[in-house]
């Protein structure tokens, strides 16, 4: 659709859109639960299931915009598909998803957790074998010999497991330790919504400045500045702290995911740009989805460990231990100032959580910033330029 010297600027306001409507859905999703009063206009609020019927709302006119506006494009060669890698890999990542949720509450060394890690890594192992030796492969292993295809998933992968991570808790934190209603949460995301639009822009001027690496080095470095801060907030901290951590991380993820994109893109021949853009999408949902997973589990333990209930009765210590939501209903309950000792408690106690996990996702942004400038390329070249070898490997 756009010419090789205007692509990274295309990818760029994608990102940037991508990004920031990743940021606003906790604002229209707490419209629809919290409803919407202004006078003579009253909107909900609605069950919480509205959340996901809404999104028919944005599909199918999404749907009818494609077919409509989107130019045709297609691979002349017709290449049959790929069910058992599909399913092998499908298996690999459900057990290992599974394993890591399941951990905190099971036991991690409890037979069903046990299970899902051998599976999975019997399931991954079988689908790469799968994979290289099949005539026609879902993802194309050849791809990875190029650094920026293989150094661009790794970091949109990476990077997309501490965001979603990072959306997943902070919005638990900012209902359940400061008391904020879903629709003023959503809110108070607004400044990562806006400081994506404004930056993921600017972010293929950046990189053709100082170049891949240096750009997303930076990025990651951003974050995981914005990342320590979130460590140390408490459910008083001033709003506008909290504002400017989120701005800051923004930033950072703003530079980070369109460079990566243009990597990737970059890295494969024309006739299999969609490939390229299938490895990309499926490399932010494979991170989203391991960042609930693992970053959740690690507050879910941390949340466990550090709550202290022993004033209260057996049966509210083993259901308020569950969760910080179940907590807060128990609190509900119990009502009186018993009630409200415990929401007291349970929040304080989901906030060190919470202040675990961003030191934890600090600590990840760094070493992926280091493990870049490492085995990073310096510059993201155009598809055009794609190696003749791998393109012609991967094009039989």
């Amino acid at each position: 659709v756009f010419p090789p010297h205007e692509r990274g600027k295309a990818i760029a306001v994608w990102a940037g859109f991508a990004g920031a409507g990743g940021a606003l859905g906790p604002l229209l999703v707490g419209a629809l639960l919290t409803g919407i009063d202004l006078g003579p206009f009253k909107f909900g609020p609605f069950w919480w299931g509205s959340a996901f019927v809404a999104n028919l709302a944005a599909i199918i006119p999404t749907m009818i915009a494609v077919a409509v506006f989107a130019p045709r494009s297609k691979d002349d060669r017709v290449t049959p598909l790929d069910p058992v890698g599909a399913v092998l890999s499908m298996v690999g990542i459900a057990a290992l998803l599974f394993a890591i949720i399941e951990g905190p509450t099971k036991g991690w060394t409890s037979t069903p957790v046990v299970a899902g890690f051998v599976i999975a890594v019997v399931g991954v192992a079988a689908f790469l074998v799968w994979e290289f030796r099949s005539r026609h492969p879902m993802l194309p292993l050849q791809f990875f010999r190029d650094r920026r295809f293989s150094v661009g998933s790794f970091v949109i992968t990476m990077s997309f497991l501490v965001m979603f991570g990072f959306f997943f808790l902070v919005s638990q934190y900012l209902q359940f330790s400061r008391g904020y209603s879903p629709l003023l949460a959503g809110v108070a995301t607004l400044p990562f919504a806006g400081t994506m639009l404004v930056v993921a822009p600017l972010s293929s001027s950046v990189a053709n400045r100082y170049g891949y690496r240096g750009s997303v080095a930076f990025g990651f470095l951003m974050t995981s500045v914005g990342f320590l801060g979130l460590a140390f907030v408490s459910s008083s901290s001033p709003y506008w702290q909290i504002a400017i951590l989120f701005i800051v991380i923004a930033a950072g993820q703003g530079l980070v995911a369109p460079s990566s994109t243009g990597a990737i893109m970059s890295s494969v021949p024309l006739n299999r740009a969609g490939v390229g853009s299938a490895v990309n999408d499926t490399t932010r949902e494979l991170g989203g989805a391991l960042g609930i997973a693992l970053l959740g589990s690690i507050a879910t333990t941390a949340y466990r460990s550090g709550i202290d209930l022993t004033a209260f009765p057996a049966d509210v210590q083993i259901g308020a231990e569950e969760s910080i939501g179940a907590a807060i209903g128990i609190a509900e309950r119990v009502g009186g100032p018993e009630g409200e000792s415990l929401r007291t408690i349970a929040a304080d106690a989901f906030t060190d959580s919470v202040n675990v996990v961003m030191a934890v996702a600090a600590v990840i942004n760094v070493v992926i910033s280091l493990t870049v400038l490492r085995v990073g390329h310096r510059h993201v070249s155009d598809p055009d330029l794609a190696p003749a070898p791998l393109a012609a490997a991967v094009g039989d």
